[in-house]
């Protein structure tokens, strides 16, 4: 997990990648001040049912958090640390909060979905150390460390012209066809995440 001295050096990592993804202000914010990662962390320590009632607090008019606060503790940002050059490689993870509230499922539903959907936002590694594998044990990571914590689904986006579908397929994703939605069927309506057609999915079962 990244350390409150890697923020520059994951900001400019994440923003290097071109594709528009770049380390939002609250959340540079909650990695400055520990809070990035602490539900995570409080999982990982306590076993899923930590997170269900992370969940339950902040759904709760008279609990001490918020929604945002439990984004915050869900997400991640995993560095790879090299011992002579420090950070070469980060990966952020996070719930898709804005997609889940705008899929017409029930305000509860789309609530339980932060501890079952996470995204693969952007990954990235030192043009020096490219082709080392990092990157790819940063993805290997992320999925062992979501799954371990009973999430469902992990899931990305990559654009069409890009030339990564080879390479997520290595990785074991499975990259969806150009217009392929993501299909949520832990839902109790039919659900699903679709994009601009200049964009690609890649997803996975965890």
């Amino acid at each position: 997990m990244a350390q409150v001295g890697d923020l520059e050096t994951v900001q400019r990592l994440i923003a290097s990648t071109g594709s528009g993804v770049n380390l939002e202000n609250r959340l540079a914010d909650a990695m400055a001040d520990g809070r990035l990662g602490t539900a995570v962390m409080k999982g990982l320590a306590e076993g899923e049912e930590a997170l269900t009632y992370e969940m339950a607090v902040a759904a709760s008019p008279e609990g001490e958090g918020s929604v945002d606060d439990l984004i915050i503790g869900l997400s991640c940002i995993l560095v790879a640390d090299h011992p002579s050059h420090g950070v070469v490689g980060a990966l952020l993870a996070l719930p898709p909060a804005r997609v889940l509230s705008n899929l017409g499922i029930p305000e509860m539903e789309a609530l339980a979905g932060l501890l079952k959907i996470i995204k693969l936002n952007a990954v990235a590694v030192e043009p020096t150390h490219r082709s080392g594998g990092i990157a790819a044990a940063l993805i290997a990571t992320c999925r062992q460390l979501y799954s371990q914590l009973r999430y469902l689904l992990l899931y990305g986006q990559f654009s069409a012209r890009s030339g990564l579908d080879a390479y997520y397929r290595r990785q074991g994703l499975t990259v969806l066809r150009e217009g392929q939605g993501v299909k949520l069927t832990m839902f109790s309506v039919p659900a699903g995440i679709y994009t601009d057609p200049s964009e690609r999915f890649f997803a996975c079962d965890l």
